[in-house]
C-alpha cells in the first residue's frame, strides 16, 4: 500500500513529518553515532530524535574511552520521546552491553495490545545496525552482549545491517543455535557467500537482512576480491584496479525469498568514518515516510529505502573533505545543501530544491547478470530469484537479465562469420599498432575519420533508444549517446596530440568507407527492429574489445608508449571500463535474442548473421581506408 497523501490528521492539524529516532552512542568527533544519525535525518527531511546509550571520547583515529549511560536513564529517554512526539522508525547503533540491549528491546516491544499482529503493526520500523566493530577496528560491543543482541533485538528488527566482520560474528551465533544446519563458510569472499550469509542470519529473527560489502572491494569485471589492508583501505590505491572497484551490498527479503544486489562504484577514499551509522539512519529516515500504522506495507518499501540510502551514503563519501582528521575522516552528510556542492543527480535528495528526489530509472525490468550472482558462471542455471541494480552517474539502473542458455548468440555470430571476424580483428592495421610499425599518416587518417564516425555512431544509438520498448533500454541507449559525446571531446584532445586541431577535424570530408559503414547501420535500424540495429553495431563494440584484450595480452605487443605511439590506444580498449561496456552490450544482445524469440526462428537467425557479416566486412573496409589513406 502506498503511503497516504492526506495532509491533515483526524483533529484537523497538519500531519507530522516523518519521525525517526536513533538509539545509539555519542561520537565526540561528530562523524558517527547519534551525531551522524541526526545529520542524516535532517538531510533526508525526517524529524530526528535521540536516545543516548553511551558517551565516547573518540576521533578519526579511534575510540579513547566509553562511558555507558545507565539502563534506566536510557528507558526514561525512550519513554519521554515516544509518549509525546511519536516515532515512525527507530535505528539502533552502539548498545554496548547485554543489559542495555534487553532494556532497549523491552522498550521497543512493550504494547498494551494482546493481539500480536495489532501490536506488530503499531510498532515502528526497526533498523538494527549491529555495531560491534568500528571502521577503525575498535571493538564497540562487549563479547557477552552479542548473544543478547541475537536473542532479544534481532527478532524485533525490520532490517539488520551488518558489515562483513559483523556478519561473521552473527554467523557464529547462527551455527551455535543451529548446529545441524549446513555451515556458511567464512571468511566471506564472494557475492554468493554474502547471499548465503544473509539467508542464514534471517533465521535469527530479522525480516530483512542487508549484508554490506564495503569491506570486500571487488573488481568491476571479474568480481574477484581486491586486496585491502587491516583497516580496509585498498593496498593498491590510485591504480586502475582501485578506480574500477565496486562495492556490492546484498538485501534478503525472507517473505519473498528474494535477493536484491546493489552494485555501486567504490570510492577510493579514507573518509569513511560512520558509514554504517549513516546508512542505517538513512534507511530509517526513508522508512519513516511510510509508517507501518498506515497499513500493510510490502517489501518494495524496504528495497526502495535501502536503494536510496546507499546512493545517499555514496554521495556523502564522494563529497567528503579529506582534510578532516588524521585517520578515517567523516562523511559530508550535508553534501546536497553545501554551497560548494555541484548539482547531484540520482536518488540523493536535493534539499535546496524542496527536498525533491530524482529517480531517473523507473520501470519493472529487473533480473540479474549471472556474473554478479555467481563468481562461477557455470552455476548460473541454479541461480535463485534476484535483482541487481547498479548506481551510475545518471542514477540507479536495473541490470538486464542474462537468461542462462546452453548457447550464446554473440558466440554464434562470431563463429558464423569466423573468417571475416579474424580478418577484422587481425587486420594489418591492427598488427601495425601492436608492434608500432603502422605509418603515422595511416593512423592520423584513421583518427580524423573516427571522429566523423562517432557522430553517426551516436545517431545509431539514439535510434536504438527510439526503437526500444522499455524505459531501462531507452536510458541504456541514451547513456551510450552521452558517453559517445564525452568520448568525442576526449578524441579532440587526443587528435591534438597528433597535430590535428579542431578546425581540421571539422573540415574533414567523410571517406567512402566511413559513409558506407555508418549508413548501413542506420539503414538496418530504420528498416528493422532494435535487434537488427544491435546486430549491425555489434562488430564495432565487440571487435575493439577483442582487439584490445588480445593485443594487451600478446607478448609480441610493444607495451611502452615511448617505443610504441599506439600503446595508449590499445590500453584504452583493454581497460576495465571498455570491457564492462562490452559485457553490458553482450547481456543486452543475449536478452533480446531470448525475448524476441530469435532462437526459435532459423530465418531470423540467418538474417541477423548476414547483418553481422556485412557490418564486419565494413569494419575491415574501415581499416583498409586507414591503412591506405583512402578517401
Amino acid at each position: 500500500m502506498a503511503p497516504s497523501t492526506t495532509t491533515t490528521s483526524a483533529n484537523g492539524l497538519p500531519l507530522p513529518p516523518p519521525r525517526a529516532l536513533t538509539i545509539a552512542g555519542s561520537d565526540s568527533g561528530g562523524g558517527a553515532g547519534i551525531q551522524a544519525d541526526l545529520k542524516t535525518f535532517a538531510a533526508l527531511s525526517a524529524y530526528g530524535m535521540s536516545v543516548v546509550t553511551a558517551l565516547t571520547a573518540q576521533n578519526t583515529l579511534g575510540v579513547d574511552a566509553i562511558h555507558p549511560v545507565p539502563d534506566e536513564f536510557v528507558a526514561a529517554q525512550y519513554e519521554s520521546v515516544s509518549s509525546d512526539l511519536g516515532v515512525d522508525a527507530v535505528k539502533t547503533g552502539m548498545l554496548f552491553s547485554g543489559s542495555l540491549i534487553r532494556t532497549v528491546a523491552k522498550c521497543l516491544s512493550s504494547s498494551d495490545d494482546e493481539d500480536d499482529e495489532v501490536a506488530e503493526s503499531r510498532r515502528p520500523w526497526l533498523v538494527v545496525d549491529p555495531v560491534m566493530v568500528a571502521t577503525s577496528g575498535d571493538a564497540l560491543l562487549a563479547a557477552d552482549a552479542v548473544g543478547a543482541l541475537v536473542d532479544h533485538l534481532l527478532p524485533l528488527a525490520s532490517v539488520v545491517t551488518p558489515n562483513l566482520p559483523e556478519t561473521e560474528l552473527l554467523l557464529a551465533q547462527y551455527h551455535e543455535r543451529f548446529p545441524d544446519r549446513p555451515r556458511v563458510a567464512t571468511p566471506i569472499t564472494s557475492v554468493a557467500g554474502m547471499r548465503e550469509a544473509a539467508r542464514a542470519i534471517h533465521a535469527l529473527g530479522p525480516q530483512f537482512v542487508l549484508v554490506k560489502g564495503g569491506h570486500l572491494p571487488l573488481d568491476a569485471m571479474s568480481l574477484a576480491p581486491i586486496e585491502v589492508d587491516a583497516k580496509g583501505d585498498l593496498v593498491a590505491r590510485g591504480t586502475k584496479a582501485a578506480q574500477n572497484a565496486v562495492c556490492v551490498d546484498v538485501l534478503y527479503d525472507a517473505k519473498r525469498d528474494n535477493f536484491t544486489v546493489f552494485r555501486s562504484p567504490r570510492v577510493d577514499s579514507t573518509s569513511t568514518h560512520g558509514t554504517g551509522c549513516t546508512l542505517s539512519a538513512a534507511i530509517a529516515a526513508h522508512l519513516a515516510r511510510t509508517p507501518r500504522s498506515a497499513g500493510k506495507v510490502g517489501g518494495d518499501v524496504v528495497v526502495d529505502a535501502v536503494r536510496r540510502s546507499i546512493a545517499y551514503v555514496h554521495h556523502a563519501i564522494v563529497y567528503a573533505s579529506p582534510s578532516l582528521g588524521m585517520g578515517h575522516g567523516p562523511l559530508n552528510h550535508g553534501f546536497a545543501i553545501a554551497p560548494w556542492n555541484p548539482t547531484v543527480v540520482g536518488d540523493a535528495p536535493v534539499v535546496g530544491n524542496g527536498g525533491v528526489e530524482v529517480d531517473l530509472l523507473p520501470g519493472p525490468v529487473g533480473g540479474v547478470t549471472d556474473a554478479l550472482a555467481k563468481v562461477n558462471v557455470d552455476e548460473a542455471d541454479t541461480a535463485e530469484p534476484m535483482e541487481i541494480v547498479t548506481l551510475t552517474e545518471l542514477g540507479w539502473r536495473r541490470e538486464a537479465q542474462l537468461v542462462p542458455t546452453p548457447r550464446s548468440f554473440v558466440a554464434l555470430l562470431k563463429n558464423a562469420c569466423a573468417a571475416e571476424w579474424r580478418a577484422y580483428t587481425h587486420h594489418a592495421f591492427v598488427q601495425g599498432m601492436a608492434d608500432g610499425t603502422l605509418p603515422i599518416a595511416s593512423f592520423k587518417h584513421y583518427l580524423t575519420q573516427d571522429y566523423v564516425f562517432l557522430t553517426h555512431f551516436a545517431r545509431c544509438n539514439a535510434l536504438a533508444a527510439y526503437k526500444s520498448q522499455t524505459m531501462t533500454d531507452i536510458v541504456f541507449s541514451a547513456d551510450i549517446v552521452c558517453h559517445i559525446a564525452r568520448e568525442a571531446q576526449l578524441h579532440v584532445g587526443y587528435c591534438a596530440e597528433w597535430g590535428i586541431d579542431r578546425a581540421a577535424l571539422a573540415a574533414t570530408p567523410e571517406a567512402r568507407a566511413n559513409m558506407a559503414y555508418t549508413r548501413f547501420t542506420l539503414d538496418r535500424g530504420m528498416a528493422g527492429d532494435v535487434m537488427d540495429l544491435r546486430a549491425a553495431l555489434a562488430p564495432c563494440l565487440f571487435g575493439y574489445g577483442d582487439i584490445g584484450t588480445r593485443l594487451a595480452a600478446d607478448p609480441k605487443t610493444v607495451k611502452d608508449h615511448d617505443k610504441n605511439p599506439y600503446w595508449r590506444w590499445i590500453s584504452n580498449y583493454a581497460a576495465p571500463d571498455y570491457q564492462a561496456a562490452c559485457r553490458d552490450g553482450e547481456i543486452l544482445l543475449e536478452r533480446l535474442a531470448v525475448e524476441l524469440g530469435v532462437w526459435h526462428a532459423p530465418a531470423r537467425v540467418a538474417a541477423l548473421v548476414e547483418t553481422f557479416r556485412k557490418a564486419t566486412r565494413l569494419e575491415i573496409g574501415f581499416w583498409d581506408m586507414g591503412l591506405n589513406v583512402e578517401w
